[in-house]
């Protein structure tokens, strides 16, 4: 046998991708092909042995994860540098990337001028959808909604998923948010100054009318990032949180918190969120992660 070009064989059973949707039953399809509907932990090197692909080559790289080298066999490398849970992840996102190879790769408009937008998915919106697909594909939704149903939607069922499909537990955070009805979203908190904070600071050698150096404010604990369903609120990006919060609480005492507390995180709104926040480190650098809902 030879490679075969799985982006390609979907686009011919499926005819055509054009929604959301469409991209994530790729992942249902890459299962199916390789005999792995129902097996948990999905075995990625069966699906790579199916379509005749070679495996993923584990190179150093410095900004990215990951990279469909050669899409005409089937050639990823990989950090080397990441972890395994890591690396898993990107074989799974270089595996979705495969489908949008496939798709037609810009739009015409007139006057030489061409955007590539495969399949008409802009690119940040493509990438977005090649890690959910990814986490599809390893954590399929019908398993983690069985999981909340038996154990709810909770640090201890993301711990179980995490343990079970071998993946890294802020993955499983965030499928399990996703794939929750009651408005769960994962946040990543670090101690740092807002951007506009940075850009409005004098360079640190100039003096103010006083003869004294500026200096920046001090730092605090803002949002990193933040994922979630479709019915989960909207947290902008560096907002931060109170310093008497349970979020700021795990991070001062590098404990795990939970429980209920009055947030605003729209300047103008306080509600009820139910939290519980985790700290660890990254790059000798303390994190908190939070599971959150409004409640």
């Amino acid at each position: 046998m030879s490679f075969i070009s799985p982006g390609r064989l979907y686009l011919q059973k499926q005819k055509t991708v054009s929604s959301f949707e469409d991209v994530f039953a790729y992942a249902e399809f890459l299962r199916t092909e390789a005999g792995l509907n129902g097996v948990i932990p999905v075995d990625l090197d069966r699906i790579f042995d199916h379509f005749e692909m070679p495996d993923p080559q584990p190179v150093p790289l410095s900004e990215q994860q990951g990279l469909l080298l050669d899409h005409e066999v089937g050639l990823i490398i990989i950090n080397s540098n990441d972890s395994e849970k890591r690396q898993k992840f990107t074989k799974a996102h270089e595996l979705v990337e495969m489908l949008f190879i496939a798709l037609p790769q810009g739009m015409e408009l007139g006057g030489g001028w061409r955007i590539d937008r495969p399949g008409g998915f802009k690119g940040l919106t493509k990438e977005s959808l090649c890690n959910r697909a990814a986490a599809n594909l390893l954590m399929p939704p019908s398993y983690i909604q069985e999981q909340i149903k038996e154990h709810g939607a909770d640090f201890e069922c993301a711990r179980l998923i995490a343990t079970t499909c071998d993946v890294s537990l802020s993955s499983a955070l965030v499928q399990l948010a996703r794939n929750s009805e009651e408005g769960h979203f994962v946040v990543l908190w670090r101690m740092k100054n807002k951007p506009t904070e940075i850009r409005n600071t004098p360079n640190g050698s100039q003096m103010t009318m006083f003869g004294e150096a500026t200096t920046l404010p001090a730092k605090k604990l803002r949002v990193e990032w933040c994922l979630g369903g479709v019915d989960s609120p909207f947290i902008p990006k560096d907002k931060s949180t109170e310093s008497t919060s349970l979020i700021s609480q795990a991070w001062t005492t590098n404990t795990f918190t939970s429980g209920r507390e009055r947030m605003t995180f729209d300047n103008h709104n306080s509600a009820w969120y139910s939290n519980e926040n985790m700290p660890f480190t990254l790059n000798e650098e303390r994190h908190v992660i939070s599971l959150m809902k409004k409640s």
